[in-house]
């Protein structure tokens, strides 16, 4: 048995239930709290409906929910469908510079994963150290929903019983 569980290295929040993000009305993501961990991953799921473009900014804020300035951030996207022998292969990396987005196409999320990465470091911006991180997407996809979680690691300080993320 391990020494010690994933859950106790790791902060593991959900953003958004499954059938929480409407890909075709946009929406924001819960923020969540990075200033006790160095990285994050973000895992977005589509169901087979997601339709159309979708713009997707990461914004880093000082405060709860505050998307003060759009973060840079790593990206790539799971190879098959869900249930195909592919489903867990993830695609090249590639990344979005400070104070761009990322253009989510229907075809590459319906029924797929995209994992966003970022760390502390990604919430530096023109000289700012933000805290704060809010997924946003806006409102150009035709249809589907997303359901988001986001998995915290590289913890400043292990604890049996990780502190929370949510600002809420």
């Amino acid at each position: 048995m391990a020494k010690n569980r994933f859950s106790e290295s790791h902060g593991i929040m959900p953003l958004v239930l499954p059938s929480g993000l409407n890909y075709n009305g946009g929406g924001d993501c819960d923020c969540f709290d990075m200033s006790k961990y160095n990285h994050a991953t973000i895992i977005f799921m589509g169901d087979a409906s997601v339709a159309g473009n979708g713009i997707l900014t990461i914004y880093g804020g000082a405060s709860d929910a505050a998307k003060t300035a759009a973060c840079g951030f790593s990206y790539r996207y799971s190879s098959g469908n869900v249930s195909a022998a592919s489903s867990d292969v993830l695609g090249t990396v590639a990344t979005v510079a400070a104070g761009s987005t990322l253009t989510i196409t229907g075809a590459s999320l319906a029924s797929r994963m995209l994992i966003v990465e970022l760390d502390a470091s990604d919430l530096v911006v023109s000289g700012t150290q933000y805290r704060y991180v809010t997924p946003s997407l806006n409102a150009d996809g035709t249809g589907g929903t997303c359901g988001v979680v986001v998995i915290l690691s590289e913890p400043r300080f292990e604890e049996a019983v990780m502190d929370t993320a949510n600002p809420a």
